[in-house]
């Protein structure tokens, strides 16, 4: 599994007087195969540093990396491999 990302700013709105919504997209991919195109949003009040920011958003980019490696981990596995070839051989045609 080689994986890579890409983040990606996409959007800043207004919702209210010095609110605004920052939108970052992330892209990852195993190998050549997209496997994680997902938006992130934030609010950003007058008065928020950057940095929160940063950190918040990493976090929940991190999040659906690691919710992907560890649903990896069960697709690759030989328990999984078995059972498919046990459904397999029980099929009646």
């Amino acid at each position: 599994m080689s994986l890579s990302a890409v983040v990606t700013k996409k959007s800043v709105t207004g919702n209210q007087t010095n609110i605004n919504t920052i939108t970052f997209s992330l892209v990852v991919k195993d190998g050549t195969v997209e496997v994680i195109n997902q938006d992130f949003s934030c609010e950003y009040r007058k008065g928020d540093t950057a940095a929160g920011k940063v950190v918040e958003i990493t976090n929940a980019m991190n999040k659906v990396i690691a919710n992907y490696k560890a649903c990896q981990v069960i697709f690759n596995s030989v328990a999984l491999d078995n059972a498919v070839s046990a459904i397999q051989g029980g099929i009646i045609l």
